[in-house]
């Protein structure tokens, strides 16, 4: 039989879930790892920076570069509209084809 004057509280367990985990940023930081690269440090910088812009390269659909050349082809087809209107005389006879009738 034990007497006990004292509560003694047990331990309390520490269960600590992280809320968001980054697959991609682990599986970078292990291949570092695998590669002999100090993962704390910002010297390779460079070289994710070029993953970066080559993941957001690949990333285009169709759809969003057939826009960019829409829209190239509207800025070329406003731009030789704007040289005739202002440096031709092509707009001027027009006019003054159509007042003489």
């Amino acid at each position: 039989m034990k007497i006990v004057f004292f509560n003694r509280p047990t331990n309390k367990k520490f269960d600590y879930k992280p809320l968001y985990y980054n697959k991609a940023k682990d599986k970078r930081e292990q291949r570092a790892r695998e590669l002999g690269l100090d993962v704390n440090k910002k010297e390779h910088k460079s070289f994710f920076k070029g993953e970066l812009q080559r993941e957001w390269r690949s990333n285009q659909t169709p759809k969003e570069q057939s826009k960019k050349v829409r829209s190239i082809l509207y800025l070329v087809l406003l731009l030789i509209a704007i040289y005739y209107i202002f440096f031709t005389d092509i707009v001027q006879n027009m006019v003054s084809s159509f007042i003489s009738h």
